[in-house]
């Protein structure tokens, strides 16, 4: 047998030979019942508390036990256990031989650089909700590059795509920033926002606190990552599936303990950050000299609630919105509520963006999850509740529901409540608020297309 023979069936016996250490309460259920609110309710403290006392054990990167290389396999491989996902190629290569040094085959990729603040011997180093199967020449090509578009830090002359000749094609690279596939992005943005929670450098000499920003390059200690507002949009974009939600499973089952709640909750990435904000320009960046905390009003009206629920005393229609025609009224609300839609949204910016609907608390309202927005389109009937709000609202607050964030921002200046593609209508399409299951208020008719009708908001607006 040759030398490269025996070390590809010493490998092939070695990943048949892990012995994965189970842990109980891993389940989403249970895992998360310690918290003192309901998960969607708890604040960055509580949860990244919860990650840090749940995270027990800590694998080594190399050894001849079960190491990192085994838990890939186990966690990144498809039904057979033969093959692995590599993140960049987004393509599936048998699990074992791996890499030995000569980069020949796939290797194990930091997601979070270490060179941008995760050390070579704390549990960030092994963490295996950032790791994930590389081929090792796209590896070697996104480098220490902070996750973004051409366009962002350089001139978007400047890209290269794909990032790689073994990439995805849809892969793209400069000197600052690396676009990894389109069906991976939403998934890389979960593992980095779960970075940013769950290290905040207080464990040990051994971890720092790790920072999702647009202005990766101004936190402390080289310890940042970039860029927070394409991964809110990858976020979006590209939701959890399956796939992605049975390695969480196993992380936490078989692994170290603790699950990333941003693959469980989606919703914590807008309650936590706030959404996204626009470029300066192309190449410029984003504006790193003033950024506003998450949920602050832009005409300084009120304060936040909580990091995502803004308690502004005013409706966004009450200010100039330039490029737009409105109409006032829309249709009177169908019983009584709590909440009431305000206004609905078709934007002048690309796309017709951005797209909202506006609602307002009449009264304190301690669970919104007992609401929730549905969209008729085209005249085709109500589809139903189609989105649950989530959290709590003051009396007198408003609260957006958008398609987007970047637009949303752009245009307004501040972050919406939540997101949902829920809200990917257009200016004749009805919009549906329901409470616990019943229908409470409308703007338009779902029964109509509102081409024409007296209703119609498109490439425009209505407010009460």
């Amino acid at each position: 047998m040759t030398s490269a023979a025996a070390l590809a069936a010493l490998l092939a016996a070695s990943a048949l030979a892990v012995d994965a250490q189970p842990f109980s309460a891993c389940d989403v259920a249970s895992y998360y019942a310690s918290l003192p609110t309901a998960p969607l309710d708890a604040d960055r403290a509580d949860m990244h508390q919860m990650l840090e006392d749940t995270h027990r054990d800590q694998l080594p990167y190399t050894s001849t036990s079960p190491d990192v290389w085994d838990a890939l396999i186990d966690v990144d491989s498809d039904a057979s256990g033969e093959n692995v996902r590599l993140v960049y190629k987004d393509a599936w290569v048998p699990a074992t031989p791996y890499d030995s040094g000569a980069c020949d085959s796939w290797n194990r990729e930091h997601l979070w650089s270490r060179s941008h603040g995760v050390g070579s011997s704390g549990m960030d180093n092994t963490d295996l909700h950032h790791l994930r199967p590389s081929d090792c020449n796209v590896n070697t090509a996104r480098s220490n590059r902070y996750f973004g578009a051409c366009g962002t830090a350089r001139p978007a002359s400047e890209c290269m795509s794909p990032a790689h000749v073994e990439a995805a094609a849809d892969t793209s690279r400069d000197a600052e920033t690396f676009l990894p596939p389109a069906d991976r992005r939403g998934d890389i943005a979960r593992a980095i926002l779960y970075m940013d929670l769950r290290y905040d450098g207080g464990e040990t000499s051994t971890t720092l606190d790790l920072v999702v920003s647009d202005c990766p390059e101004a936190v402390p200690d080289g310890a940042g990552m970039g860029y927070l507002s394409q991964l809110l949009q990858w976020h979006l974009d590209d939701p959890p599936g399956e796939e992605e939600r049975q390695r969480n499973d196993k992380v936490c089952a078989d692994w170290q303990g603790n699950r990333n709640p941003f693959v469980d909750y989606p919703e914590l990435a807008l309650k936590y950050h706030g959404g996204a904000r626009p470029l300066l320009g192309d190449g410029l960046g984003y504006d790193c000299e003033a950024t506003p905390a998450a949920g602050t009003c832009s005409d300084g009206s009120g304060s936040c609630l909580s990091t995502n629920h803004c308690g502004c005393s005013s409706s966004l229609f009450s200010r100039e919105l330039t490029g737009l025609r409105g109409k006032s009224p829309p249709a009177r609300k169908l019983d009584t509520s709590k909440l009431l839609i305000t206004g609905v949204f078709d934007g002048p910016l690309s796309g017709g963006l951005p797209k909202m609907v506006e609602l307002y608390a009449t009264d304190d309202i301690s669970d919104l999850s007992a609401y929730g927005v549905g969209s008729a389109n085209n005249g085709g009937g109500t589809d139903g509740e189609e989105f649950e709000l989530s959290g709590s609202a003051a009396a007198g607050s408003f609260i957006t529901v958008s398609k987007e964030a970047t637009r949303f921002m752009e245009y307004f200046g501040e972050a919406p409540t939540f997101l949902s593609g829920t809200m990917s209508v257009n200016g004749d399409d009805a919009i549906e608020l329901f409470f616990n299951g019943a229908l409470v208020d409308v703007f338009g008719d779902a029964n109509t297309d509102g081409t024409g009708e007296a209703w119609e908001y498109m490439d425009g607006f209505a407010y009460r």
